[in-house]
């Protein structure tokens, strides 16, 4: 990878909903200013690492390609292919050779890598800095900018690498540790998944000694003199890296030590009688009306503030939206045979009751997706979500546990922990592969606008998907090349 000059984006600024809090991502025009000045100070630090929180959020990113939108068409969410000319219907078909398909690549490819650089500039800086940044801020800086780097990378290599076990030693791409514009040397899978495994447990190591979150739960409020350590839910925490070692050491086909990393953050995280992430109430969905908790964010590990959240719901999943540019479930809300009610058989679930709504459109039925829709209140209880875009979420990991437990009991006893917070009742799973059935049901339902079924497909080799135009009757044939997108053309041109 050749980099381009740092760019970071201090001139970005972002108020936060909450009252009296700008100090969270309290982001000052930079353009003018040298890196050594802007890393002088512990304000300095908490600008540039939350510049990069900020950046993440948008299209090309965090923002829709790789939640919302693209990787989720690819998971075969939505019928794209119902209207000839809509947006999306390159991306099911997985024509990397398309040009729309090479624009989005592109996009993710390089937006990620200059957050990389960034991320590469803060963690050089800290040590330059250490006795400046003092134990808790170094500690706090360089493990979220570890985890960061990680984080991305292991994006990219999910995207772009083949499965880890199928492909030990092909070379895929590069990790870039460093601020250097030199073109980066292609890694393989085993050197891929040392790099991110050294930068996350290096960064649990950090962070265990001075996250605030350990002792003092998410502080989704002001701090007394300063924000630099508050909103946890928004940063990677600890917990977030803890529960992204068990989502990489899945992938790795590591069981032992996912099960290990999941279980650290369900018996730390929901220690009965001080649970930081609890479980979702319904009175929170369902008795706030006007503002319900559609993203259950007391779960949330680690989310994007993005207070554009409405404007990515406006251009995805209003219902006002065409059919060319709607993403959008086949069939109506109660129909038998549409997807809705594949993936919600029980109309208990409170992703059936608050995830998915109708409303009439110049006399006709438009179903669509709401677990984004805009909420506000005039008490401010909405303030702590209204903006969440959730990109890891404690349910995960109870998944992570029940495929990863020795026993199948075990196995049951984790999958139906979240039968139960979800408003359905325990079942009863006799077989591996009724297991196996029950976590892909479950993966598709949970994580609809967070860019994980794809994944969960891919690492799995599904040889099949279910079909977005008729679910629950035909699939979508895989292969392996419908698994990995090629690099983008600004890669492989330097190594031509």
């Amino acid at each position: 990878m050749k980099f381009k000059n740092i760019l970071l984006y201090g001139s970005v600024s972002l108020v936060l909903g909450f009252s009296g809090c700008s100090n969270f991502l309290d982001v000052k025009p930079l353009d003018n200013i040298m890196e050594d000045q802007l890393f002088n100070s512990v304000k300095g630090f908490n600008t540039a690492l939350n510049g990069v929180y900020i950046e993440l959020n948008t299209p090309n990113v965090y923002g829709e390609n790789l939640s919302v939108g693209l990787v989720d068409v690819m998971a075969q969410y939505y019928n794209v292919s119902s209207a000839g000319e809509h947006s999306f219907r390159f991306y099911n078909t997985y024509d990397y050779g398309n040009s729309s398909y090479k624009a989005k690549t592109e996009a993710i490819w390089q937006k990620s890598f200059s957050l990389v650089s960034n991320l590469n500039a803060v963690l050089e800086q800290s040590e330059k800095q250490k006795s400046m940044l003092g134990e808790t801020y170094y500690g706090i800086y360089k493990g979220e900018a570890l985890a960061m780097r990680a984080f991305l990378h292991f994006d990219l290599l999910r995207l772009f690498g083949s499965t880890y076990v199928e492909d030990l030693d092909k070379k895929v791409m590069p990790y870039v540790t460093n601020t250097d514009r030199k073109v980066q040397p292609l890694l393989t899978n085993k050197e891929m998944m040392e790099h991110i495994l050294e930068d996350l447990l290096l960064a649990k190591s950090l962070l265990e000694k001075v996250d605030p979150i350990l002792t003092q739960g998410v502080l989704n409020e002001d701090g007394p003199d300063n924000n630099y350590l508050t909103y946890r839910q928004y940063r990677m925490n600890y917990f977030a890296v803890c529960g992204l070692l068990a989502r990489v050491y899945l992938w790795k086909g590591d069981p032992i030590n996912a099960n290990k990393y999941a279980l650290e953050v369900i018996d730390l995280g929901q220690k009965q009688g001080d649970e930081i992430f609890p479980f979702v109430t319904p009175a929170a969905i369902f008795n706030r009306p006007g503002y319900p908790d559609r993203v259950f964010s007391t779960e949330v590990l680690f989310a994007l503030y993005n207070d554009g959240r409405t404007n990515v719901y406006n251009k995805l999943f209003n219902y006002t939206l065409n059919t060319s540019s709607i993403l959008t479930f086949t069939g109506s809300l109660a129909s038998p045979t549409g997807r809705v009610k594949q993936l919600y058989p029980d109309e208990n679930d409170y992703r059936y009751k608050e995830h998915w709504k109708e409303e009439t459109v110049s006399s006709a039925k438009v179903l669509y997706f709401s677990k984004f829709a805009s909420v506000t209140d005039n008490n401010g209880v909405s303030n702590s979500y209204r903006y969440m875009m959730p990109l890891m979420r404690i349910t995960e990991m109870y998944l992570i546990a029940a495929e990863t437990a020795p026993t199948l009991s075990e196995s049951t006893r984790y999958y139906n922990k979240i039968q139960v917070h979800r408003g359905l009742p325990e079942v009863s799973l006799g077989t591996v592969e009724e297991l196996s059935a029950a976590l892909q049901t479950e993966y598709l339902r949970e994580f609809i606008g967070e860019g994980q079924a794809y994944f969960f497909f891919k690492r799995l080799q599904r040889t099949a998907i279910p079909s977005p135009v008729r679910p629950g009757v035909d699939v979508v044939k895989m292969d392996k090349v419908h698994y990995i997108m090629p690099l983008p053309d600004s890669e492989t041109s330097q190594r031509n």
